[in-house]
C-alpha cells in the first residue's frame, strides 16, 4: 500500500455490512430523483404532443400584419415555419351556414395544415385551387359525404358558396361541442369570400401569421426580438399558451405562478435527497469514529481522512448511482405502458421502453452533487477525530456528562434512548430534518392534486357529455324535451338551466354586469362542494336569493343586496352564498346563481335555455346520432365527449404522476426511517454490548432504541408539520387561491396520513436492529467494527 486512499477498497470489503445502508440511502435518493424527474418529463412530453394535436404546433400568432411583412418575418433564420390563418364565423354569429348548421370558414396556407397542425388530415389532400375544400370528419359521418361531391355554404347575404370537396379533417373539439362543420379553403379563395366592410378593418383581411420558431431554448427572447426588428406591438402578438407554458417558456402570469411552484417543489425534492445522505453519512461516519481515529495514529493527516471519507462516498456512487438510476427507468417505463393502457388514444405515441434523458442526467447529477455535498460535514467530523480518542476506547463523539438522566418522567432505558437520540447535535439535527422532509413534500405535492381538481372542470360532477342549446341563447327550450330525454336509456342524467346574460345590476351603489342561471335540486346538490361562505339551503328554499360565483373582478359578499333591473322591472336578490367555481364562462363581472322559482319571478320566463346530457357509460356512437335525429334542428346538439376525453387523457396522467410520487414520498419515509434507525443503532452496537455486560436486559435495550427511534419521530412530526403546513399554505395561495379563491384551511387528513406512516415506520424500524442485538453475544456487541 503507498497510499491512504488505497485503503478504500479494503475498508469497503471490511464494513461491507456497515455501508449497506449508506450505499441503499443513495440508492433511494438517486431514484427518488429519477423517478420524479422521469414522470415529469413523460407528463410533459405526452402534454407537448396532446397541445400541438388540440391546438397546433406553432408558438405565437401575429396580427394586423400585411403579406409583404408576413414574407418578411417567415424568411428569418430563427423561424422554423409561418404560415397564415384566417376564419369567418369563429363565434357563429355571423350567418354562414350549412345544412341548417354554422359553418366555421377557414382560410390558410397549405403549411398551416401539413406542418402546423400535427395529423389533422384524415382522408385526402388540402385544396390546389379555388374551388376545392377540405371539410370536418363530422360532415361525413353525419350527411353521408365523400371527396368529390359538391357542397353550397349558405352566406349572410342569402347567395351560395360552392366547392368541391378534396378531403376531410379530423374534428376539433370546437366543431363537435357547438354543432358545426369546419370548411378549410387557401388563402386565396378565403380572400375572394371575405366581407368587402370588412376587408379594410384590418391588415390583409384579419389573417393571423402563425409562426414556429426553430430554436426553443428561448423563446420568449426570440420574440422580444422579433419584436423589436419587426417593430410589433404587444398586442400584435399572442403566445399559445398551453405550448409554450409547457416547453417552459410563456409569460402568462398564471404559467408564472405554476413555474414558481415547481421550482420550489424542486427545491423541496432536491434538499430531501441531501438530507437524506447526509443523515446516512453522518451515522456511518459515527459508527467507525474509532477507525478513522486509528488511521490518525499511524500518521494520517486530516487533510487526508477527509479525503479518505469522500473517496468512500464516491466509491459507494459506483454501484448505487446506477442502480437508482435503473430503478427509476423501470418506473418509468412502468407508468409510461400504464398510460397507454388507461388511455391509448392519447398517449399511444408514448414509446414502451422510452429513456427519459433528463431524469437521467438529474439523476446522475444530483445523486454526485449531493453525495459530495453530504459528505463534507461528516468528512471533518471524521479528521477532527484525535489518536487519543480512538486509542481511550470513546470513539463516540457525546457530549460531556455533567448530571445523569432524568428518570422522574420516564425508566432510566426510555430516558437513556432519549439521551442517546439528543447527545450529538449534528446527528439529531439531520435525522429530524431527514424525518420532517417527508412530511413537507407529502404535503407539498398533496397542493397539486388539488390544482388538478381546480383545472380539470370538465371532470366536475356537472360535466354533459351533451348539451342541448337553444338557438341564439334564449329561454326556448320547453321542459317537454327535458322529460323525453329523461326517458331515454342511453341517458343517464339530463338537467336544464335557464339564462339571461348582461343583465344591468345595482350592488352597494356600484354598477354591475351579471349573467343570471337558474339551478334545480341535482345543481344545487353539486355546488356545496364548491360553497365558500353563506348557505345553498337558503337558496333552495327562498325566493329572491341567489348564490355569486367567486370573481376577483368584483367585490359582492355574503348579505348583500343585488339590484336587478330587466326591462322595466327592479328586483332585489339577496346574497346567501359564495361558490368558489361553477361550470360556466363568462365575458361579464360575475355570475349569479339563484332557484327556477327565483329566476322566473325576475325575468318572467320559464323555458330552458341548456339541457346538459350526461350518457350512459355503454351509450354508442350510434346511439349519439339517434339523439340526435330526435332532437332535430330547431336547437344546438352540442357534442362535448371529445374534449371531455383530451381532459380525461390529461386527468389520468396528473393523477398518475401526482399519486405515483406520493407513493415513492411513502416509501422513501419508511425505507428512510428504517436506514436511519438501523444506523444509528449500529453505531452504538458496542455501547449496547457494554449494558448488556452490566445486566441491561433486551427487552430494556429495546425499550432503549424505541425511546431514541420516537425521539427522532416526533421531533421530525412538529417540524416537519409545521415546515410542511408552512408550505402548503404558500404553494395554496399561489395556484389556488391566487386562481379561484378559495379559502385555506389546516390539510388535517393529508397531515393525519404521513404522521401514520411514519409511526407505522417506527414499529419496522427497530425490529431487526433488536434481533440483530438479541443474537449477538456481550462479546459480539462490545468488540463490534
Amino acid at each position: 500500500m503507498k497510499h491512504y486512499l488505497e485503503l478504500v477498497p479494503i475498508s469497503a470489503r471490511v464494513h461491507r455490512k456497515q455501508n449497506r445502508m449508506s450505499i441503499f440511502c443513495i440508492i433511494l435518493a438517486v431514484f427518488l430523483v429519477t423517478a420524479i424527474f422521469g414522470m415529469a418529463d413523460m407528463f410533459i412530453r405526452s402534454q407537448i404532443m396532446q397541445a400541438q394535436i388540440d391546438g397546433g404546433n406553432f408558438h405565437i400568432g401575429i396580427k394586423d400584419i400585411t403579406d409583404e411583412e408576413a414574407t418578411i418575418i417567415s424568411k428569418r433564420p430563427d423561424i422554423q415555419a409561418a404560415a397564415r390563418y384566417g376564419v369567418l364565423n369563429f363565434r357563429g354569429n355571423e350567418s354562414y351556414t350549412f345544412e341548417g348548421r354554422n359553418a366555421v370558414i377557414v382560410g390558410c396556407d397549405e403549411e398551416y395544415m401539413t406542418k402546423l397542425m400535427v395529423d389533422i388530415i384524415e382522408e385526402g389532400n388540402f385544396p390546389q385551387n379555388n374551388q376545392q375544400v377540405m371539410i370536418t370528419l363530422n360532415a361525413k359521418k353525419y350527411l353521408g359525404l365523400q371527396i368529390g361531391d359538391t357542397v353550397a355554404i349558405s352566406t349572410p347575404d342569402g347567395t351560395e358558396l360552392h366547392y368541391d370537396i378534396s378531403g376531410f379533417c379530423n374534428d376539433t373539439s370546437k366543431t363537435m361541442s357547438e354543432d358545426s362543420y369546419g370548411f378549410f379553403v387557401t388563402t386565396s379563395a378565403f380572400r375572394e369570400i371575405y366581407p368587402a366592410e370588412k376587408s379594410d378593418e384590418l391588415a390583409d383581411y384579419n389573417s393571423i401569421l402563425c409562426v414556429q420558431f426553430s430554436d426553443l431554448r428561448n423563446i420568449q427572447n426570440t420574440i422580444n426580438n422579433l419584436k423589436t426588428e419587426c417593430h410589433l406591438s404587444d398586442e400584435q402578438i399572442s403566445e399559445n399558451t398551453k405550448l409554450l407554458g409547457l416547453l417552459g417558456q410563456s409569460s402568462n402570469s398564471f404559467m408564472v405562478q405554476v413555474y414558481m411552484s415547481a421550482i420550489i417543489l424542486f427545491l423541496l425534492v432536491m434538499f430531501a435527497g441531501i438530507i437524506m445522505i447526509a443523515s446516512s453519512l453522518n451515522c456511518n461516519v459515527m459508527q467507525r469514529t474509532e477507525f478513522f481515529g486509528l488511521i490518525r495514529c499511524i500518521g494520517a493527516t486530516p487533510k487526508q481522512v477527509m479525503k479518505l471519507v469522500n473517496k468512500e462516498a464516491l466509491n459507494w456512487c459506483r454501484f448505487a448511482i446506477p442502480v437508482g438510476v435503473a430503478m427509476g427507468i423501470v418506473v418509468v417505463w412502468v407508468l409510461c405502458a400504464v398510460l397507454r393502457g388507461l388511455s391509448p388514444e392519447y398517449f399511444g405515441a408514448i414509446p414502451a421502453f422510452s429513456f427519459s434523458l433528463p431524469s437521467i442526467v438529474a439523476g446522475i447529477a444530483i445523486g454526485l452533487l449531493t453525495v459530495l455535498f453530504a459528505a463534507h460535514s461528516p468528512a471533518k467530523k471524521a479528521a477532527k477525530v484525535s489518536p487519543l480518542t480512538a486509542v481511550s476506547g470513546n470513539a463516540l463523539n457525546l457530549r460531556p456528562v455533567r448530571k445523569a438522566v432524568n428518570t422522574k418522567i420516564f425508566k432510566v432505558e426510555t430516558s437513556l434512548g432519549i439521551y442517546h437520540a439528543i447527545s450529538s447535535k449534528k446527528n439529531f439535527i439531520l435525522m429530524v430534518l431527514s424525518f420532517s422532509i417527508s412530511i413537507v413534500l407529502f404535503l407539498a405535492f398533496m397542493v397539486a392534486i388539488a390544482f388538478t381538481n381546480h383545472t380539470l372542470t370538465p371532470l366536475r360532477p356537472w360535466t354533459a357529455d351533451i348539451s342541448i342549446i337553444s338557438p341564439q341563447n334564449t329561454c326556448s327550450i320547453d321542459n317537454s324535451v327535458l322529460e323525453k330525454l329523461e326517458k331515454n336509456p342511453i341517458v343517464n342524467a339530463a338537467y336544464g338551466r335557464m339564462f339571461s346574460y348582461d343583465v344591468s345590476t345595482t350592488v352597494n351603489d356600484d354598477s354591475v354586469t351579471l349573467d343570471i342561471i337558474s339551478y334545480e335540486q341535482k345543481q344545487f346538490d353539486w355546488a356545496k362542494d364548491y360553497l365558500l361562505q353563506g348557505s345553498i339551503k337558503v337558496v333552495q328554499n327562498e325566493v329572491n336569493t341567489g348564490l355569486i360565483v367567486y370573481s376577483s373582478e368584483n367585490n359582492i359578499e355574503v348579505g348583500d343586496t343585488v339590484n336587478c333591473r330587466i326591462g322595466k322591472k327592479s328586483i332585489e336578490i339577496k346574497i346567501a352564498g359564495i361558490l368558489s367555481d361553477c361550470p360556466f364562462n363568462t365575458t361579464s363581472n360575475g355570475i349569479l346563481i339563484c332557484s327556477e322559482n327565483t329566476f322566473q319571478k325576475i325575468t318572467g320566463q320559464n323555458k330552458y335555455t341548456i339541457i346538459d346530457i350526461q350518457l350512459d357509460k355503454n351509450a354508442t356512437d350510434t346511439d349519439v346520432n339517434a339523439l340526435h335525429q330526435m332532437i332535430g334542428n330547431d336547437f344546438t346538439f352540442s357534442d362535448e365527449r371529445m374534449g371531455n376525453e383530451s381532459t380525461r387523457g390529461l386527468y389520468y396522467c396528473m393523477c398518475l404522476f401526482l399519486y405515483g410520487f406520493l407513493v415513492v414520498v411513502a416509501l422513501i419515509t419508511i425505507f428512510n426511517i428504517i436506514n436511519s434507525i438501523a444506523l444509528s443503532v449500529a453505531a452504538r452496537t458496542k455501547q449496547y454490548g457494554a449494558f448488556r455486560a452490566i445486566g441491561v436486559s433486551t427487552k430494556q435495550l429495546t425499550k432503549m432504541i424505541i425511546a431514541e427511534a420516537a425521539t427522532y419521530t416526533i421531533m421530525g412530526t412538529v417540524i416537519g408539520s409545521i415546515l410542511g403546513i408552512a408550505f402548503h399554505k404558500l404553494l395554496f395561495g399561489m395556484m389556488i387561491t391566487y386562481n379561484w379563491g378559495d379559502t385555506w384551511k389546516i390539510p388535517l387528513n393529508e397531515l393525519g396520513i404521513i404522521i401514520a406512516i411514519m409511526f407505522f415506520s417506527i414499529i419496522v424500524a427497530v425490529y431487526r436492529p433488536v434481533k440483530r442485538l438479541r443474537k449477538m453475544s456481550i462479546v459480539d456487541n462490545i468488540s463490534a467494527q
